[in-house]
């Protein structure tokens, strides 16, 4: 009877013990890579969707910003009311979140409505003198200007510093802008975007003037 030939050392393999304890710690480590990858990921999306919520603020704010400076008449954006419609929900308008200003940005003297709606998009609208005359050509819709904008109502996005005006006037010259944008609730904090801007030509314009006292519908 012949002898079964042996295995040279070389020739070892691995035990079933040895295979599951690999394969247990294997696991382990693609486990953490994984989590740590989605980690990366989750931050990077978070960190995205903070950017993108403070370019929409600040590209709202820069623009708003033009057209006070610019502006003759600055209306209370608390005493706005249903001057600036409904939202998509026909609710209305919260105290603070719209605002009327005449302006002269671009050397095109409007009037110039913005408004931010119950869907947190932040809208503009203008209308030129005597636009009774001719509403379709005159008056502009509606346009888009920031979405994403989620002020509460206790911190309106509009409002006058009552403090700087001229008082022979009851003037306000300073109007206070507060937007509060996140782009993706899910992924991140929200971004704050706050000015003050003054009207350079207010003192010239008291808020009786009539101007931009007519409002078409909205």
């Amino acid at each position: 009877m012949s002898a079964r030939p042996r295995r040279r050392a070389d020739q070892a393999g691995f035990t079933l013990v040895e295979t599951l304890i690999a394969s247990a710690l294997l696991g382990v480590v693609l486990t953490m890579c994984y989590a740590f990858l989605a980690s990366m990921q989750m931050e990077v999306g978070r960190v995205d969707s903070r950017q993108q919520s403070n370019d929409q603020a600040t590209l709202a704010a820069h623009e708003l910003d033009r057209e006070v400076r610019s502006g003759n008449v600055l209306y209370d954006p608390t005493q706005e009311g249903s001057n600036a419609g409904t939202s998509p929900d026909g609710s209305a308008i919260p105290p603070g979140f719209s605002v009327r200003i005449y302006t002269q940005a671009n050397g095109i003297q409007r009037c110039v409505q913005w408004r931010v709606v119950d869907t947190g998009v932040l809208q503009k609208r203008s209308w030129a003198d005597q636009w009774e005359n001719d509403p379709s050509t005159l008056v502009s819709g509606w346009r888009t200007v920031a979405t994403g904008i989620v002020n509460p109502t206790s911190q309106p996005p509009f409002s006058l510093d009552s403090s700087a005006g001229d008082a022979t006037k009851s003037v306000s010259r300073l109007v206070d802008v507060d937007f509060v944008a996140n782009a993706n609730s899910t992924l991140g904090a929200s971004a704050e975007v706050q000015l003050s801007v003054a009207g350079r030509n207010t003192e010239y314009f008291p808020t009786n003037s009539g101007l931009c006292s007519d409002i078409p519908t909205p």
